[in-house]
């Protein structure tokens, strides 16, 4: 766009753009600030006239906030710390393992199979796995689930960056007498610090956010907070201020998050692109 409109143009599509991506939380926000009357009026009002911290002191008292946010941040916590561990020990194996090229591959494209299918197709297999393991309604359950689920695409997104790491630094130390976990997690692994730091934040994101296995493993313990939203829509009403108000919570651990970790994320999906 930048090459045939004008700088004025661009600043009005700018602001377009940003208003249409902030505008959702500024209203989810806002309506968690709101009395009932308030968002239950119509037409709807922008800005509340009595902002009211009512709907966070309910979810803090009455909801077991603390509890289940302690729940998502574990799931999520353990789930990226094992997912991008093992994912990343299965590409440095793939990329320079002993393996022939055509089984790489094939684990290539297993991997991007796994990867591709929808994770209500192995809902019930993995309600019976985890019953089986008397793990229910366990934070291990959802760990477990969620680290299966995201294990394929970490291996995927770190083979191109283990492919592009420098192989003359591993065989010097090779001939230093540096064994291959020596290998890894002093040489190799620090060269890719970026991709792994890429590949975690979206593991993590991505863990925080689930609810399908959620909802079917946990029961009352291991509730994270994505079930604890779903509860406030029940079949007499739709409670829009705590809802909201525990919209803003889930958000805003992410929020804080991505913005300590920008630099080394978008260094690392820079890289990530252009090496595909």
């Amino acid at each position: 766009l930048s090459n045939f409109l004008s700088l004025p143009v661009r600043i009005v599509v700018l602001v377009a753009v940003m208003a249409a991506i902030l505008f959702p939380l500024y209203w989810l926000a806002s309506n968690s600030l709101k009395q009932e009357q308030e968002y239950f009026h119509s037409p709807p009002i922008m800005f509340p006239t009595k902002a009211t911290v009512a709907n966070y002191v309910d979810i803090l008292v009455n909801r077991s906030l603390f509890t289940r946010l302690k729940n998502s941040l574990l799931i999520a916590v353990f789930t990226t710390i094992t997912t991008v561990l093992f994912g990343s020990l299965a590409s440095y194996a793939l990329v320079n393992g002993m393996l022939p090229r055509r089984i790489k591959n094939a684990f290539a494209w297993w991997f991007l199979i796994q990867k591709m299918y929808p994770a209500i197709v192995v809902a019930v297999p993995g309600f019976y796995i985890v019953r089986s393991l008397r793990l229910m309604d366990s934070v291990a359950s959802l760990v477990l689930m969620n680290t299966s689920f995201n294990l394929p695409l970490v291996i995927l997104l770190m083979v191109g960056f283990f492919q592009e790491a420098p192989f003359e630094v591993e065989e010097q130390s090779m001939l230093d007498g540096a064994n291959l976990a020596q290998r890894f997690f002093h040489v190799t692994a620090p060269m890719v610090k970026s991709g792994m730091i890429a590949t975690g934040m979206l593991t993590f994101v991505a863990s925080w956010n689930e609810f399908l296995y959620a909802v079917i493993l946990t029961i009352v313990k291991a509730k994270p907070l994505t079930v604890l939203i779903a509860g406030f829509i029940t079949d007499k009403a739709l409670v829009w201020g705590p809802m909201a108000a525990m919209g803003c919570v889930v958000i805003l651990p992410v929020l804080v998050i991505m913005w300590l970790m920008q630099r080394d994320f978008i260094s690392g999906v820079s890289a990530g692109a252009l090496k595909g």
